[in-house]
């Protein structure tokens, strides 16, 4: 019943902001939609007491960004067709729904107490050190190799403000990205150990600085952005309570790292400024380059409804398939180019939903919306169970997912499956272990 209430006060907010905006009141327009994410995710933190609730949280990143972007602070901002909000509309009751039920489902047919079936013992940290060891080790080995091939470490060349972009040998670089997952690896480890009365050791220093460090030697924000955002949200789903010094200090920290990598990069601010076309030309660039990140993703949505005439049936969506598996080698008809519609050549970031409407339209959305629903009640109930520390890292990977939902298809990047695919791998490696320690 309360669900049913949730989905009334949804659609009114939704109607609301249509309304609106239509009428040109883009504040009030994004108010509505700001708010109902809002009072979504407080919700759903009040119900499952986690900081990170994933339901939650892909109200804040999805629907806090479409108020985000009803803003309309650009010139490139546009009005948005019936398609683009009938599919912003139903996607999220569907992914909340299912993945309610699927969690709900579970919970009916497996009972159990939480957390009853751990049992720590010094030897199970021996896993711990392998994977964050090996993964470190392959990660470095991969990249010194690119370095070799290639003739160049992004950070150390000059007025290249793409160098990470031509910092790519197929196959490899995978390998050489995958350390990101090893901060949170490190986390989980450090936390086994405290459990145990043990404090950090040497493994514990590799597992957070090497992959950061690689990070700022390959000069990507994401990748660095990653790495510690997915080390700090496994801490608080293990339950890690953050004091606000603490929470200042990390925040600082990741801006300080950005704004240095950022200059490496060399994007100027009057590049910056003149790209994002915002109608007031003295909003600061601090205001100007997270919004533009968040805003024009859903207005290049809307552009993509206006302009695409056929559509990809699946094939968008399933290109981590077609990649990971070779396939595209053995029928090169299925790596295809298909054309980004964006409303700036320049500003190529799209929405969690771009591809899903890319491929069959609304009908896509709906598709999606019951995938990610499914795999996010799975995954719920599997950290609720708390029997393996790495669904934690599984369920902060998807925290993230949903958090910057408004920045890219992440589920249709071969990378995204690559990181899950060792992330499962590790939860495996751990269930095995668990019967012979």
């Amino acid at each position: 019943m309360d669900e049913i209430k949730v989905l009334i006060i949804y659609t009114a907010a939704y109607i609301l902001s249509f309304i609106t905006g239509r009428a040109g009141l883009s504040a009030l327009s994004a108010a509505f939609l700001i708010g109902i994410a809002v009072f979504i995710y407080l919700r759903e933190k009040l119900f499952s007491n986690e900081l990170l609730n994933l339901r939650g949280l892909m109200a804040l990143g999805l629907l806090g960004g479409e108020g985000i972007a009803r803003l309309q602070l650009s010139n490139l901002s546009t009005d948005w067709t019936l398609s683009t909000w009938g599919s912003f509309f139903i996607f999220y009751p569907i992914f909340y729904f299912i993945s309610k039920y699927t969690e709900h489902l579970l919970y009916q047919k497996h009972f159990f107490k939480t957390g009853s079936s751990i049992e720590l013992r010094v030897s199970k940290l021996f896993i711990f050190k392998t994977i964050i060891l090996s993964v470190t080790l392959l990660s470095w080995a991969c990249f010194f190799f690119e370095a070799w091939k290639l003739q160049f470490i992004p950070l150390f060349t000059v007025d290249t403000p793409h160098a990470y972009s031509y910092f790519h040998l197929k196959g490899i670089h995978y390998f050489t990205t995958l350390a990101i997952l090893i901060p949170g690896v490190t986390m989980l480890y450090i936390d086994q150990r405290h459990k145990l009365s043990l404090l950090p050791d040497i493994t514990s220093v590799i597992g957070l600085l090497a992959p950061l460090i690689l990070c700022i030697l390959l000069v990507s924000r994401f990748q660095f952005m990653f790495a510690a955002i997915l080390a700090i949200f496994v801490t608080t789903v293990s339950g890690k309570k953050y004091k606000l010094w603490q929470i200042l200090i990390l925040g600082i920290l990741l801006i300080l790292v950005y704004v240095i990598i950022t200059i490496e990069r060399a994007h100027s601010v009057e590049y910056l400024n003149g790209i994002f076309e915002m109608k007031d030309p003295h909003t600061p660039i601090f205001i100007t380059q997270p919004y533009m990140y968040i805003a024009n993703n859903y207005d290049n949505f809307n552009v993509m409804t206006q302009e695409l005439t056929v559509h990809s049936r699946g094939i968008k969506m399933l290109y981590p398939v077609i990649t990971l598996t070779g396939l595209k080698f053995l029928f090169p008809s299925l790596d295809m180019a298909f054309p980004l519609f964006t409303n700036k050549e320049e500003l190529t970031t799209v929405t969690l939903l771009y591809d899903a409407w890319y491929d069959f339209g609304i009908i896509g959305i709906i598709i999606f919306a019951i995938i990610i629903g499914l795999i996010t009640g799975f995954i719920l109930y599997a950290h609720a169970k708390d029997d393996n520390p790495f669904s934690r890292l599984i369920y902060a990977e998807l925290a993230f997912y949903f958090s910057f939902s408004f920045f890219t298809t992440w589920f249709s990047n071969p990378a995204t499956w690559f990181y899950l695919g060792f992330s499962v791998l590790f939860y495996l490696a751990y269930h095995i272990s668990d019967r012979f320690c």
